[in-house]
């Protein structure tokens, strides 16, 4: 009877060994399997190209949250959605969120050579003198790009500044 048992405990092991080994030959494969690589071919790109990809999605999506020039952003944005490499599971999403970002802000053209002045008071936000200027607080960036030299900060604008303000196109 310790007999059978016996036989019938050596074949489990014999059995338990083959798929230990069948699990090391399985982790051996899966660790020198290059994943990145793969991807990167199926999208016809090198690591080079993917990470200036990178680059200038991380740079659009400045841009886009800095209120910089949106003309830039929206080039950079289809430059980026026209490329292969946007099919990546790393970037999908985020060009895609890009996108939609970009196409709700609001597009205001300014004839850059005609401008009005105005001078700050007290209690006056960037906002408010866009609502006097353009009757929408959403073009308050204007005013800010037209006067980066004499606003550092978007939130602090003080007394005595006298800003430009872009006209716009009719």
């Amino acid at each position: 009877m310790y007999a059978i048992d016996a036989i019938l405990l050596l074949a489990k092991l014999d059995s338990l060994n083959l798929e230990i080994d069948s699990l090391r030959a399985l982790k051996e494969y899966t660790e020198n399997f290059d994943c990145e690589a793969e991807l990167y071919a199926i999208v016809g790109a090198t690591k080079e190209q993917v990470a200036d990809y990178r680059r200038k999605l991380d740079e659009a999506e400045s841009m886009a949250g800095n209120n910089g020039p949106q003309d830039a952003a929206r080039n950079l944005v289809s430059e980026l959605s026209n490329s292969k490499i946007r099919c990546l599971p790393e970037f999908n999403e985020r060009v895609s969120a890009l996108r939609l970002k970009i196409d709700n802000i609001k597009y205001t053209e300014v004839i850059e050579t005609g401008e009005d002045t105005y001078t700050v008071v007290y209690g006056d936000v960037l906002t408010g003198i866009s609502l006097k200027f353009y009757g929408t607080v959403d073009k308050w960036d204007v005013i800010w790009n037209a006067n980066k030299t004499e606003i550092d900060n978007p939130d602090f604008i003080y007394p005595g500044q006298v800003l430009k303000i872009p006209v716009q196109k009719k």
